[in-house]
């Protein structure tokens, strides 16, 4: 049943057009010879998917046509890839291939380098709001009142004391 399978797929392609190579239209037809369903699909294939072929008028097909189509293939193609444009033009800015390892190398080091004085940039904001903070805890927070002359007036002496 599989090698019927096999043959009747040989039978809707290659046979009916004629391409099947000898050797394996030798062993088709050896075996149309001994199967009867195969050889009742090859009629049937014939009267219906062949014939009908065959008593059909060939008609030329006009240049403009072909012409048409083959600018709407390259359209396509132009219109579908803008991304392989883009890496082709870039590659066409690097014209020697030595050089792009040194391109790659200075863009690691700048951003790096961007990385890096953003990260002191950030801390450095943070040390000046500590300070700021703590340079606000050991400042008195107002004159100080002859009745207060014991007391030293500091935010963090009072919490202490």
């Amino acid at each position: 049943m599989k090698k019927c399978d096999h043959f009747k797929d040989l039978l809707l392609t290659d046979y009916i057009d004629g391409e099947l190579d000898k050797d394996l239209a030798g062993s088709l037809e050896s075996h149309l010879l001994d199967c009867g369903d195969c050889r009742a699909f090859l009629k049937e294939v014939k009267n219906n998917a062949a014939l009908p072929f065959t008593q059909a008028r060939h008609q030329p097909v006009p240049a403009e046509l072909w012409d048409s189509i083959r600018q709407n293939i390259e359209h396509e193609n132009q219109a579908t890839d803008p991304m392989g444009d883009f890496i082709e033009k870039l590659k066409g800015l690097v014209v020697f291939p030595r050089l792009v390892p040194v391109f790659a190398s200075l863009v690691i080091m700048f951003l790096a380098g961007s990385v890096t004085l953003n990260t002191i940039h950030v801390q450095q904001a943070k040390d000046k709001n500590q300070g700021e903070y703590l340079v606000s805890l050991l400042e008195p927070t107002g004159a100080l009142t002859p009745s207060d002359s014991s007391d030293s007036g500091t935010p963090i002496e009072h919490y202490f004391l």
